[in-house]
C-alpha cells in the first residue's frame, strides 16, 4: 500500500511536469489530426476532407450512416462521403471524424493498464451517450459537441496511468492511484484538449465537470458545462461511486436539466429516437 508521502511524490512529478509542458500526451490517431488541419486551413475545401475520409472505408461508411440518422436525414438519402459531409458541414463532419476514431486513443501494448483502458473507455462512452440524449432538449446546443466532450472528459486519466505503470507502489494500491487520479486528471486533461486545439466550450466543460459547486449565473441558458457534469453523475448512479451518494439537490448542473421542476431525475433514457441514433453512430 502506497504511503500519503509516495502519492504526494507522485503528484508533485506529475503538477511539475504539467507546469515545464513535459507530460506524455497521447497523439490524436492520424485521421483525426489531418481533419483538424484540414478544417483549420482556409484554403482548403470539402473537396480536401472527402479525400482524407475516403481513405478509411470503415470511418466513411459510419460517417454515411450519421448523416442518414433521424437527426439530419435530408429528403434523399447520402449514398456518397461527399453528400454526408455536405449535410453535416465541415465543423460536424470533423467532431465526428475525431469522435469516432477516438477509442484509438485509449489502446495500450501493456497488458498492466490495458483493463483500465478498457474500464475508462466504457464510462466515457456511457458519459458521451447521456450527454448526446441531454443535448438534444435544448436546440441551442450541438448534441455531437456534447458526445465528444464525454468522451473525452476523463483523458486526463491516459498520461496518469501510464505514469503510475512505472511507479508500483502507486499502480498496485486501488486508493492511491484514484487520489492521483481524482487530484490531477481534470488539469492534464485541459492540457491535452488546448494541445489538441479542441474547442474552447469543450474544455471549458471537461475543466468543470467534477467542481460540483459551480454555479451559473441568473439567466444563463445550459451549457456544455451542465451537460457533462450531469452526465457525469447519472454514469455512476447505483454504484458504489462517490458521486452515487451526493445530494443531487445541491448539485446546479442536476436542477437546471431535471425533466420535471422540482426533481432530480434527467430522463435521458426516454429519447428513443436519441437512443437509437447514438447507438447506430457509436456501434
Amino acid at each position: 500500500m502506497a504511503t500519503r508521502a509516495e502519492v504526494e511524490k507522485f503528484l508533485e512529478r506529475l503538477r511539475e511536469d504539467l507546469e515545464r509542458h513535459q507530460i506524455e500526451i497521447p497523439t490524436l490517431p492520424d485521421v483525426s489530426v489531418q481533419a483538424l488541419f484540414i478544417t483549420q486551413d482556409e484554403s482548403s475545401s470539402i473537396v480536401d476532407l472527402v479525400n482524407l475520409i475516403s481513405r478509411d472505408t470503415a470511418l466513411a461508411s459510419r460517417l454515411v450512416r450519421h448523416a442518414n440518422s433521424p437527426a439530419y436525414r435530408g429528403l434523399t438519402r447520402c449514398a456518397t462521403i461527399r453528400s454526408a459531409v455536405t449535410r453535416l458541414g465541415m465543423e460536424r463532419a470533423r467532431q465526428t471524424i475525431i469522435a469516432l476514431s477516438m477509442k484509438e486513443v485509449f489502446q495500450s501494448g501493456n497488458e498492466m493498464i490495458r483493463a483500465r483502458m478498457e474500464e475508462l473507455w466504457n464510462h466515457s462512452l456511457e458519459v458521451a451517450i447521456i450527454s448526446y440524449l441531454l443535448a438534444r432538449r435544448h436546440p441551442h446546443l450541438d448534441p455531437d459537441t456534447a458526445l465528444l466532450a464525454g468522451l473525452v472528459h476523463d483523458i486526463g486519466m491516459i498520461p496518469i496511468l501510464r505514469r503510475a505503470e512505472k511507479t508500483p507502489e502507486i499502480y498496485e494500491d486501488p486508493r492511491a492511484l484514484q487520489a492521483a487520479a481524482d487530484a490531477a486528471h481534470v488539469p492534464i486533461g485541459r492540457a491535452m484538449l488546448k494541445n489538441w486545439n479542441f474547442e474552447p466550450e469543450i474544455i471549458r466543460a471537461v475543466a468543470e465537470h467534477e467542481n460540483l459547486k459551480r454555479e451559473p449565473e441568473d439567466g444563463e441558458p445550459v451549457n456544455y458545462s451542465d451537460i457533462l457534469q450531469a452526465a457525469n453523475i447519472e454514469s455512476h448512479n447505483a454504484t458504489r461511486h462517490r458521486l452515487a451518494s451526493i445530494d443531487r439537490n445541491a448539485v446546479a448542473a442536476i436542477r437546471r436539466l431535471a425533466a420535471k421542476p422540482g426533481t432530480t431525475q434527467l430522463n435521458w433514457e426516454d429519447d428513443a429516437i436519441g437512443l437509437e441514433h447514438v447507438n447506430q453512430m457509436i456501434e
